[in-house]
């Protein structure tokens, strides 16, 4: 069985009956992946561990330690604005 721990908000502008309304935000360490910047904004698929780490400002944190990722579906363009005559 799994054990997540994050911060529970609401799916906002998501499509009617396609979500479950509802999103849990974890903190992940991104640090074993190159590029991590071009992936912002990215649906991502990622597998690692999950570790307690103890930051000396914040204390214990559960965070998710990634070993790898892949982009399930990037960021769609914006769209050129349409030219006027």
């Amino acid at each position: 069985m799994a054990y997540l721990e994050g911060w529970l908000r609401r799916a906002e502008n998501e499509p009617q009956g396609e979500h479950t309304g509802y999103m849990l935000e974890i903190e992940v360490d991104m640090s074993a992946v190159e590029d991590v910047e071009g992936l912002v904004g990215d649906q991502l698929a990622v597998t690692g561990d999950v570790e307690i780490v103890d930051y000396p400002e914040r204390g214990k944190i559960m965070v998710f330690k990634v070993s790898s990722s892949a982009v399930l579906e990037e960021d769609e363009p914006e769209e050129p604005e349409e030219a006027t005559e």
